[in-house]
């Protein structure tokens, strides 16, 4: 049970939290909700190593399929759906993707509210720079996002046309040649995407720096 003094001490200790808080409240409140971005991204980031995990495995299904010869349709058909499996769960695992990295994009626009009450000119126009960057940077996500589900969705029709056995080959060839146009595209975007995310995180942590915030 406390005592009278104990809460007085515990008072006056809340007072002096509050003050120190109020004399950096922007900063601070733009790094909570930058680093609960973060967090939120974990569920982005495990979604990596599943989705290359099933393309190559995909891949090998696709691969089996073109060695065998029509007479092996059963085996193709068994494959097909297969190789379906996969783009079902990579559909799945990039709009959890979007889904997170959106809610992060949410998290840091939340943020960019305090951008205008800091009072250091150069620490203002850093902060600025960071919620830009966090903009381009989702926008690119936007484009790879868009890109890789067309390819999702050519990958369907793919291995619906190699079930039939009227396929011509010229079919065939077009169909494959507009999947690798498509994820030429897909890896454009993640380039992009992957530049803006090193840029992002360096321009964080030059906020921090001038905020003289620390970080973990």
């Amino acid at each position: 049970m406390k005592t009278k003094d104990q809460a007085i001490v515990f008072g006056v200790g809340n007072s002096m939290l509050l003050a120190l808080t109020a004399c950096s409240a922007p900063e601070q409140n733009l790094q909570t909700h930058l680093e609960e971005a973060v967090e939120v991204e974990e569920t982005f980031v495990e979604q990596q190593a599943p989705i290359v995990a099933a393309e190559e495995a995909e891949n090998e299904r696709f691969e089996e399929m073109i060695e065998l010869g029509l007479s092996e349709m059963d085996d193709i058909e068994t494959l097909a759906d297969e190789a379906t499996t996969y783009v079902d769960e990579r559909e799945e695992r990039m709009t959890t993707e979007r889904e997170s990295l959106s809610q992060a994009y949410r998290e840091v626009e939340e943020g960019a509210v305090q951008v205008q009450d800091i009072a250091d000119d150069e620490t203002r126009v850093e902060a600025e720079t960071v919620i830009g960057v966090m903009e381009q940077r989702y926008e690119a996500h936007g484009d790879l996002y868009e890109a890789y589900m067309e390819g999702l969705r050519l990958d369907r029709e793919l291995y619906e046309m190699l079930v039939d056995e009227d396929l011509a080959f010229e079919d065939l060839e077009a169909h494959v040649d507009a999947i690798n146009d498509i994820y030429e595209s897909v890896d454009h975007h993640k380039e992009t995407f992957n530049e803006q995310t090193v840029t992002f995180n360096d321009q964080k942590e030059e906020f921090y720096r001038l905020a003289g915030l620390g970080h973990d």
